[in-house]
């Protein structure tokens, strides 16, 4: 290459770039922080939430299938009613989503109770083996809804101690 034609084009380099660098810095504004929208967080209540599922699915937790005896109305016969006894398959539906529904409840129920914050407090459990502690140490819902928050305490202070008694037991994991 000729020595001429490298100056020439290194001096076109060197003037595009620093005409580059000069706009740019001239066209740069600044724009105004973004302001964000405010969030309310709302304390979780199982209550409410309990009442506010019921109403939502209150036909469907309210749905009993009729009797044979409900057909018959002195010496007539109601049409409406036969025709939903006979619905065997529609029946059996409805009544297998209601005992999903109140499954569900069951579990929010069981979730409002047995919180992380509670376990944490009770084991100083965090992260993962606190994760791994609840999976494997969900107490049962008629126990959660007879006993007093001391008992509940205490099982969980025993589940503790069986959980630390597998934890050691078992090889690490890779």
């Amino acid at each position: 290459m000729k020595p001429a034609f490298t100056i020439w084009l290194l001096l076109l380099c060197f003037t595009t770039t620093r005409s580059f660098a000069q706009n740019k810095a001239q066209d740069t504004t600044v724009t105004p922080p973004v302001q964000l929208k405010t969030v309310h967080i709302i304390q979780y209540n199982f209550f409410k939430d309990s009442l506010a599922f019921r109403e939502e699915y209150g036909k469907a937790l309210t749905f009993r299938r009729p009797k044979w005896y409900e057909v018959y109305q002195g010496l007539s016969v109601n049409i409406n009613n036969l025709y939903k006894v006979t619905q065997y398959k529609k029946n059996k539906k409805k009544i297998s989503f209601r005992h999903m529904l109140l499954n569900k409840e069951r579990e929010m129920y069981v979730n409002s109770v047995y919180t992380p914050s509670l376990v944490n407090k009770v084991t100083q459990l965090d992260g993962d083996s606190l994760q791994l502690f609840m999976q494997r140490y969900t107490p049962e819902y008629s126990f959660l809804k007879t006993t007093s928050d001391y008992d509940i305490y205490l099982e969980i202070k025993k589940q503790y101690q069986a959980f630390l008694k597998t934890r050691d037991s078992l090889p690490p994991q890779p």
